[in-house]
């Protein structure tokens, strides 16, 4: 960027730092010695008036001032006329408000303005008019002229905005912003004001007015009132701008919007950032947020974020591998419930889970073997071999059998105790069974159940004394086992019953009773209680006639009586008759079941 100067001015810096001056208070703007520098009432530009007794001999903007020469040609004047000096008559042809004088070398007349006039003829014609009826080209534009109130002398005073940078009685207006920043604060911008062009002292960006009235002081904003920021805010500036820049501090959240910064507590806003089942805090050195799991959750994140999970899903909550993670209620803090089957041997705050059947029998009655449930692992009371549970509902009480009514089993039963095993075995007393299962026993008389285990042809009864079962062969049958095992067969298949060889046993169809019968074709020649049986044919000729011939049926062994040859059978054929008529050689035969008597 390149600065120039305005029409008007002059550099007198350096082309890196232009300063710009009236060009008139610079070698007289260039015009000739003899000339004074004035400004273009419209342009502003040098202008340049050659000195009274000076006429211009140059051409265009060239204005070169050369002296004016009186004719040494004299008029002639009358004779009675008293010629004086020029100065005298008529001020020397002067402006009356001029002052006449001489040239010192010349002693041309010279018109001189009086003060507080100003020449505003042309060439050599020196008019003097009132100089605060002129321009104020004399003074510059940006000056205001007046006149001095003692001496009537034109003073030029600088306009608004403008300083005298001029030397001595030579006024020089320059742009007061220019000369030591309008003699503004350093921090600060000089301007002008838009009507009076007075000059207006502005603080930079990222600085604040902290003088008073007119005069302007600018301090670094963040000194002052923490730049504006909010109190919780850090006050800074922009590396390129140097406007103060609000940042929030460590623990505080910007809620407001636009510009504005508004802090508010992070842990106020979105809890901090943290997660939703943390407590959000701040460090009580930094301030810096702090986020906590709250009680039931586990941090599950890595570095600096925080991941709230429940504990119960991470590692169980810290309870062991037996146990079920759980939450209170109203703290929501985790606990550690021992699984069904299991007990706790550890603290409230340090559970440990045994199985439960290690830990005091499980709970269970001293007398009863705990085990567990196979669906749910729940603790099981059995009572021992011998005992029986007496308790009511869930509650498992294991009672002596043996104590329990007999057991609870039949009036007839006995308690006792298999002596390896101790459990309770029921035995129905002597002569009576046990009719149903060994875990309810039903005691019913032997004989009644079964014959009593007496062989199916016994008779059940029972001891006198003992009452013990008595197995006693029926009628018609003999016991051929022992005295303990009776086994009873039919008598008459034991030694044919005890009769006679040749006799037949049978059995009372009443009583069942052994029956000893002679066989077809013999005859008992003893008693009823001692039977002898006989061949027929020798006993009375086995009750044949006394003509007839005794002898035995082939297939029967029956009695045939059979008339003796020049005998006839008179009778019927069971009961022959052998009369003397000689009968054929047909024999009648006696049926084996007829009986002959003598």
């Amino acid at each position: 960027m390149k600065c120039t100067c305005k029409t008007g001015y002059t550099n007198t810096g350096c082309d890196d730092n232009v300063v710009c001056a009236d060009s008139c208070t610079v070698n007289n703007g260039d015009c000739h010695s003899n000339a004074d520098c004035l400004h273009d009432a419209t342009t502003n530009a040098v202008q340049c008036i050659c000195n009274t007794g000076y006429t211009n001999t140059g051409s265009g903007s060239n204005v070169v001032c050369k002296g004016m020469m009186i004719s040494s040609t004299m008029k002639a004047f009358p004779r009675n006329v008293y010629i004086s000096d020029s100065c005298t008559v008529n001020n020397g042809a002067c402006d009356d408000h001029a002052v006449c004088s001489h040239d010192a070398k010349t002693n041309a007349v010279v018109c001189t303005c009086k003060t507080g006039y100003t020449n505003t003829g042309s060439g050599s014609k020196v008019v003097c008019t009132d100089s605060s009826s002129e321009s104020n080209e004399a003074c510059g534009r940006h000056a205001v002229r007046s006149r001095d109130a003692k001496t009537n002398a034109v003073v030029c005073t600088c306009k608004a905005g403008y300083s005298n940078t001029g030397s001595g009685s030579k006024v020089v207006c320059t742009d007061s912003c220019t000369v030591s920043n309008g003699a503004c604060d350093e921090n600060a911008v000089c301007s002008h004001d838009a009507k009076t062009n007075a000059v207006v002292c502005t603080c930079k960006t990222g600085y604040t007015n902290t003088g008073s009235g007119s005069e302007v002081v600018c301090t670094d904003s963040c000194t002052v009132n923490n730049g504006g920021c909010d109190p919780n805010a850090a006050c800074s500036h922009d590396g390129t701008t140097y406007a103060v820049i609000c940042a929030c501090k460590t623990g505080y959240t910007n809620t407001g919007s636009g510009s504005k910064v508004v802090c508010t507590d992070s842990c106020t806003v979105n809890n901090g950032g943290c997660d939703p089942n943390a407590a959000c805090s701040h460090d009580g050195t930094t301030y810096a947020v702090i986020c906590a799991c709250k009680t039931g959750y586990t941090n599950t994140g890595s570095g600096s974020k925080v991941v709230c999970t429940d504990s119960c899903t991470v590692n169980n909550g810290g309870c062991e591998r037996n146990a079920f993670c759980s939450h209170d209620t109203k703290t929501y803090a985790v606990e550690c419930t021992c699984r069904t089957g299991y007990t706790n041997t550890g603290r409230e705050r340090n559970v440990v889970c045994r199985d439960s059947c290690t830990v005091q029998n499980g709970g269970c009655d001293r007398n009863a073997a705990c085990s567990h449930e196979a669906r749910t692992n729940e603790v099981m009371c059995t009572c021992h071999p011998g005992f029986t549970n007496t308790g009511r509902g869930v509650t498992v009480v294991c009672t002596d059998r043996c104590t329990l009514n007999n057991v609870g089993d039949d009036p007839n039963g006995i308690c006792t105790r298999d002596p390896r095993t101790n459990a309770v075995k029921c035995t129905c007393k002597a002569g009576f069974i046990n009719t149903c299962t060994a875990a309810k026993v039903v005691c019913k008389d032997s004989c009644n159940i079964k014959n009593g285990g007496c062989d199916p042809n016994a008779a059940c009864s029972h001891d006198d004394v003992t009452n013990a079962v008595k197995c006693t062969c029926k009628a018609g049958y003999t016991n051929t086992g022992s005295a303990v095992t009776i086994v009873c067969k039919d008598t008459c298949t034991i030694k044919n019953g005890g009769c006679a060889p040749n006799g037949a046993c049978s059995h009372d169809a009443t009583t069942n009773a052994v029956k000893c019968t002679c066989k077809p074709g013999y005859t008992n020649i003893g008693s009823d209680d001692n039977m002898v049986c006989k061949d027929s044919c020798t006993v009375n000729n086995g009750d044949c006639d006394r003509n007839a011939i005794c002898s035995h049926d082939a297939k029967t062994y029956g009695v045939k009586c059979t008339c003796k040859t020049g005998y006839t059978n008179s009778g019927s054929g069971v009961n022959v008759v052998c009369t003397g008529t000689k009968i054929s050689g047909k024999v009648e035969i006696f049926p084996r079941h007829l009986y002959l008597s003598r």
